[in-house]
């Protein structure tokens, strides 16, 4: 006997929209009536229980690495929002998609304050319609707009994004009758968020698979709702079209395994069914970093503590979910009512500490510095400095400060802007020695191993910063992309030794000159003019390696002069069949460092970074 209809909505609203038909294709016909083994279904429950089946997927996946085209842009859409509302039924209260959304801002924007709400009831439509004996006769389906006026009051959303259809034709093929009702429900959804000054983002229900849940022709009723939701875009509404990219996964991995399955009933997604969800939402939002990727485990993947950054945002969620559900109410039986919201929220607050602060990709003080987010703190007892950009490039490439971090930045700037991190480590007066070279060694160490950076890195160089650079690059030349050298000491004969040693035409330093006595642990002048690692003198590791390098100097350098350091340099490197780029700044002394215009530096560091991943 087939389920009879019968409407819980009192108020229904006119449609505006013909509903429009169209025929299932071969391939949605092979996705709903392919062969299939039964599958136990013991695990696909209405509210997974902790340890979340999403987390025991992202331990399986850890070791892939995250494949990303290009970089996100995922606060293009959410401008001004900060409070964020999801309506749905049940998909929607098991909330796996939520977590996956919320763990991919947390994971790539810690420092933007939004807020997800999970307000999901299970049976809920948005049609008012139910079955004769839903539930077994327990309790209608619950009406959305019976609680809907309460969700906005209590919440003030920002933007709420609403997940319906599956339930509203109530599992019975297509009728014009229920398909009225679902549009008239779905305006009147609109309109009321829309006059409650939110913004509204809705989303085309998930697919209906025949072959797991048998009531045939219910995926073709779920297809032609979707079609509809999609037109309403041509009248300005924001539309994600999850159905249609669902339903060709679906078609296609069953064409390759007919057991394949997203929801062992037919309705309630698994965890690869609620992936694809949040992932159709985040490339909706704009993240185009997430287009390759197959699953939370690699969205994750480039960020040391996702497993533990999701478990706290299930944490956060469950304690949220029924309190909030319970504090605004609703008339669906049988629902945890969870803490007092007071209690909730006091509770979500503590969790939510310790999500910001693992979520923060680098631990210390955190300030800005030229418009990006600033981290400052200890490696190695020495102070490090990193400044991130708004968005990473894929891989993370990053670019090295030799030293004098902050000193004629433009061109740091730009390459942050075009997405490289900038690293700087703290170890002044050690002249690149070999104790600088192992201080290096260990923020290399942690940059690239704990905060998956790049594994070959940018070096910058500015003045004695030279040092650094090139005795860390000769000592490891697999680990250097490119190196950019301006007004850079060569030789610390030229400088600080100078005429003050008579080992060249600058003036030098006598202070430097005791200073870097003291970094080599040379007993005296002898030891250190007869040193034979200098960079000048060790250019062949770079040279093998084909290590490209670029030089901007002052023709006019009476500090350091360029003659003595750059061209000496220039001339050797290119006997050794290294690639050397010189730019000369007629008539300029020491400083200014840099380039007025930093577009040469910054598209060398470029080229050569993206051809040294």
């Amino acid at each position: 006997m087939m389920p009879k209809l019968v409407s819980t909505n009192e108020t229904p609203f006119q449609s505006r929209a013909g509903s429009g038909r169209r025929s299932l294709s071969p391939r949605q016909l092979k996705c709903r009536r392919g062969e299939a083994v039964p599958i136990n279904n013991k695990n696909m429950k209405m509210r997974p229980a902790l340890p979340h089946p999403l987390l025991a997927l992202f331990v399986s996946f850890l070791p892939l690495a995250l494949a990303a085209a290009e970089p996100a842009d995922a606060l293009s859409k959410l401008d001004n929002i900060q409070r964020i509302v999801f309506l749905g039924d049940s998909i929607t209260y098991a909330g796996l998609y939520v977590e996956s959304v919320e763990a991919y801002y947390f994971s790539r924007f810690p420092n933007r304050n939004l807020e997800f709400i999970n307000l999901g009831l299970p049976s809920e439509t948005v049609s008012g319609l139910t079955e004769e004996g839903h539930a077994g006769g327990q309790f209608p389906r619950p009406d959305l707009h019976e609680r809907l006026g309460r969700v906005l009051e209590k919440t003030k959303p920002d933007l709420v994004v609403a997940c319906y259809g599956m339930n509203d034709g109530i599992y019975l093929p297509f009728s014009e009758e229920r398909f009225q009702k679902f549009q008239d429900g779905i305006q009147r959804l609109h309109e009321r968020v829309t006059a409650a000054g939110a913004k509204i983002i809705h989303v085309t229900p998930p697919t209906f698979d025949e072959v797991k849940g048998g009531h045939p022709g219910y995926g073709n009723a779920l297809d032609r709702y979707s079609d509809w939701l999609l037109a309403q875009r041509a009248a300005g509404w924001d539309v994600v079209d999850l159905h249609g990219p669902m339903n060709r996964y679906l078609a296609e991995r069953r064409q390759q395994d007919p057991a394949f399955f997203l929801a062992g009933d037919g309705v309630h997604c698994n965890v690869t069914g609620h992936w694809i969800i949040a992932k159709q939402m985040l490339l909706h939002l704009g993240a185009k970093d997430v287009a390759n990727i197959d699953n939370p485990a690699a969205m994750l993947a480039g960020y040391p503590p996702g497993p533990q950054l999701l478990v706290l945002i299930q944490h956060q969620q469950r304690v949220l979910r029924n309190a909030w559900l319970a504090d605004v109410g609703h008339q669906r039986p049988g629902m945890d009512k969870g803490l007092p919201l007071a209690e909730a929220t006091a509770k979500a607050a503590a969790i939510e500490k310790e999500i910001r602060q693992l979520a923060a990709p680098f631990p210390g003080k955190h300030s800005q510095w030229e418009g990006f987010d600033r981290y400052d703190f200890e490696v190695g007892g020495q102070p490090a400095i990193i400044v991130a950009p708004k968005q990473a490039l894929p891989g993370k490439p990053w670019a090295w400060r030799g030293e004098f971090f902050g000193a004629f930045p433009n061109a740091d700037i730009a390459l942050l802007g075009k997405g490289f991190h900038l690293a700087y480590l703290g170890v002044p007066n050690l002249f690149g020695s070999p104790e600088a070279v192992t201080q290096w060694n260990g923020f290399y160490q942690e940059l690239t191993g704990q905060y998956g950076f790049a594994k070959k890195v940018a070096l910058i160089g500015l003045s004695r910063g030279g040092l650094y650079c090139y005795n860390w690059a000769a000592a490891n030349p697999d680990k250097v992309a490119c190196l950019y050298a301006d007004a850079a000491v060569c030789d610390f004969k030229s400088w600080p030794g100078g005429k003050l040693k008579g080992l060249g035409k600058g003036n030098g330093s006598a202070p430097e000159w005791q200073n870097l006595l003291k970094a080599y642990n040379f007993k005296s002048d002898a030891e250190a003019i007869a040193y034979e690692k200098n960079p000048i003198d060790n250019l062949r590791p770079l040279a093998n390696a084909h290590l490209p390098l670029l030089h901007v100097y002052g023709d006019a350098d009476d500090v350091v002069p360029w003659d003595e350091n750059t061209g000496v340099l220039a001339e050797r490197y290119r006997q050794l069949g290294g690639s050397i780029t010189l730019i000369a700044k007629p008539g300029i002394g020491h400083h200014p460092h840099g380039l007025t215009d930093p577009t040469p530096i910054v598209e060398f560091i470029l080229k050569h970074t993206a051809t040294n991943p």
